[in-house]
């Protein structure tokens, strides 16, 4: 009886101190609001465009909208990179997304950058444990960064 007690104890205990996914993080905010269509995140000085582009079948078109766009005062945005893609999602994750609010679901256009990554269109799910994986061949979102 005492064994079952003090099992049952120690599992109150984990539980409690286990952060859950939909748990705040005491992590500080990453990403600030402009107010121009734009979130920056306070540590990288990376700015993200906050609505997503238009829907594009072909790497060539994404990037041709990304070098015409004008944005928040800023000529230079690009193609975010895999990574990018994937912090930026994590930092959504892990809420240190502060007043950003970026829709978040569906394909997104990939680059390369100095050889990393792969040029597509990458699925991002928004869920407690995202799912993030190459979708060869298929249409995409476009969300550009800079710098």
């Amino acid at each position: 009886m005492k064994h079952t007690h003090f099992v049952l104890v120690s599992l109150a205990l984990a539980l409690l101190s286990l952060q859950g996914c939909a748990e705040k993080s005491s992590r500080q905010t990453r990403l600030q609001n402009l107010g121009n269509g734009v979130c920056q995140d306070t540590v990288s000085g990376q700015m993200w465009q906050i609505e997503k582009g238009k829907m594009t079948t072909s790497l060539k078109d994404a990037e041709q909208y990304v070098q015409a766009l004008d944005l928040g005062g800023y000529k230079d945005w690009r193609l975010p990179t895999v990574y990018e893609l994937y912090d930026l999602n994590y930092y959504f994750d892990l809420f240190q997304n502060g007043d950003c609010t970026l829709n978040r679901e569906g394909k997104y256009w990939s680059g390369v950058k100095d050889g990393e990554g792969k040029a597509g269109a990458w699925e991002i799910a928004d869920q407690c444990d995202p799912v993030r994986q190459y979708a060869p061949g298929t249409k995409g979102y476009i969300r550009a960064v800079r710098p």
